[in-house]
């Protein structure tokens, strides 16, 4: 009999290793402060933890599980204090400050609609009563009418945060998963023509189509954008998962082809980085010009290649830029390549 490990591929133990640490790194991430770090990470972390309790059939009181609850049961506890709309903690959370409550308040609702969606157990109906109660009270504070001043362009879509006008990519992406996801636990049409609705309100920021990118209005003033050609990998990257979703809860092959062609754009966003222009960090003695900071020790400085943060008045991003490379915005990037392979019926 062939045993287990000869049908292994040869790279298992490193797979399994990478998955491993990728799951540790999730853990951490979802135990640590709300308010400081990388949104992306965190939203990603929770995200993709969910789908390896689904795909592994994690039973509902595993470990995991308990760590997504905890995650969530600490995001009500800030949420709840602010009537479920974060407006009011700009001063507290970079991240709130740089995409806006709406789509951070969003992205909360979110983890709690794929809770739902892929986790059968007895907190399932819990999640989703918090995901429907946190959309009604975004909508209720952000959903107006907006106009792009670029365009000119009208529509009744989500503003960034309260009296923030012109119509901005972040909230209203963020918003289309949020009401996908919806339709698909709740078979609610609402939420599937509010999507419809969102997707035409960004066509305002449609900037090209083949490869296809989306102004992203939340960074040009941070950037000293001269035109409104701004990009941010992130935005691009939950643009991609939008449609994505869409396609999932119509059927339309529009969609999944959009989001093809904004993948097509992010690859272009590849650039070269190295490790001393993007840790910031102060070693005491100095560093040599040939080693870089990172943390508190200095490293052999190291170059490579990878997707840079943004796109500005038509350029990749320089190191002369307030950022230069987002290592959460990659990871989710993986994530969303992942997920287009699965809509494919491809090895995730």
């Amino acid at each position: 009999m062939t045993s287990v490990a000869r049908c292994r591929p040869s790279n298992w133990s490193e797979d399994a290793a990478r998955l491993d640490a990728s799951l540790a790194r999730a853990r951490t991430l979802l135990a640590s402060d709300l308010l400081g770090g990388d949104l992306q990470e965190k939203v990603m972390a929770a995200l993709g933890l969910i789908e390896h309790v689904a795909a592994f059939h994690d039973p509902a009181g595993g470990p995991d599980v308990a760590a997504v609850d905890a995650f969530l049961d600490r995001l009500d506890h800030l949420i709840s204090g602010f009537d479920d709309y974060l407006a009011g903690t700009e001063d507290q959370s970079w991240a709130v400050r740089t995409y806006g409550p709406t789509a951070v308040t969003a992205l909360v609702a979110l983890v709690h609609a794929q809770y739902a969606l892929f986790i059968d157990g007895p907190n399932t109906r819990g999640h989703l009563d918090r995901a429907l109660a946190i959309e009604s009270k975004i909508t209720a504070r952000a959903l107006t009418d907006l106009s792009d001043t670029t365009t000119g362009r009208a529509a009744h879509c989500y503003a960034f945060g309260p009296n923030v006008a012109g119509i901005d990519l972040y909230p209203n992406v963020s918003m289309i998963l949020l009401d996908s996801r919806l339709f698909r636990l709740t078979k609610d049409e609402t939420f599937r023509l509010q999507a419809r609705s969102l997707y035409g309100a960004i066509q305002a920021l449609k900037l090209s189509d083949a490869p296809a990118r989306y102004a992203s209005p939340y960074a040009a003033a941070s950037l000293g954008a001269k035109t409104r050609n701004v990009a941010t990998l992130s935005s691009q990257n939950y643009l991609a998962l939008a449609l994505m979703t869409m396609f999932e809860i119509t059927g339309d092959q529009r969609f999944s082809d959009e989001a093809d062609r904004v993948l097509d754009a992010i690859e272009t966003m590849r650039g070269p980085w190295c490790l001393a222009q993007v840790h910031k960090e102060t070693c005491m003695p100095a560093c040599s010009a040939k080693q870089a900071c990172v943390t508190t020790s200095c490293t052999a400085d190291r170059c490579t290649t990878g997707l840079l943060h943004h796109v500005v008045d038509g350029r990749l991003a320089l190191p002369t830029d307030p950022v230069l490379f987002c290592s959460g915005c990659n990871l989710q990037t993986l994530y969303v390549i992942g997920y287009r392979r699965a809509l494919a019926n491809e090895p995730f």
